[in-house]
């Protein structure tokens, strides 16, 4: 096995590319790419599909909290009345529960590819920097006056 960077390798002429929701596998010619399904039965006796799908929940609700938390901000800095409150209150709050739900979701995916052998891959790489942004953000949330 040739690794080639982290979260994909290279086998007698294919290449093989693992993620949360697609594996591939691309030969000289041509591409194939098919979504990962876990067994509708409990036969997930090494916890892979399971940690997958956490995975998948965590990183999906943390990308939709942080658009609500970013609009409520928004919408709190620009406007002046008296339920302005409410809505940074909101805003902050889900900053935070929004960086908290983005470390597990890296955290459980990076720990299912790397179960894989692959190590750390660019999306892990693009996670990591989410989450560092998604701190700045939290904190600059707590600054909003």
């Amino acid at each position: 096995m040739d690794y080639i960077f982290r979260g994909k390798y290279s086998e007698e002429g294919y290449e093989y590319t693992y993620g949360l929701w697609k594996t591939c596998i691309t030969s000289n010619t041509e591409k194939q790419c098919d979504s990962i399904q876990c067994p509708q039965t409990g036969d997930d006796t090494t916890g892979y599909c399971s940690k997958l799908l956490a995975a998948r929940a965590f990183v999906t609700l943390a990308c939709i909290m942080s658009g609500i938390s970013a609009v409520l901000l928004f919408i709190s800095v620009a406007t002046s009345d008296n339920g302005k409150q409410i809505l940074l209150m909101a805003g902050r709050g889900l900053a935070f529960v929004c960086l908290i739900m983005g470390i597990i979701g890296v955290a459980v995916g990076i720990n299912v590819t790397t179960g894989n052998g692959l190590g750390w891959g660019a999306a892990a790489i693009i996670g990591i920097i989410a989450i560092i942004l998604n701190f700045c953000g939290a904190v600059a949330s707590v600054l909003i006056k």
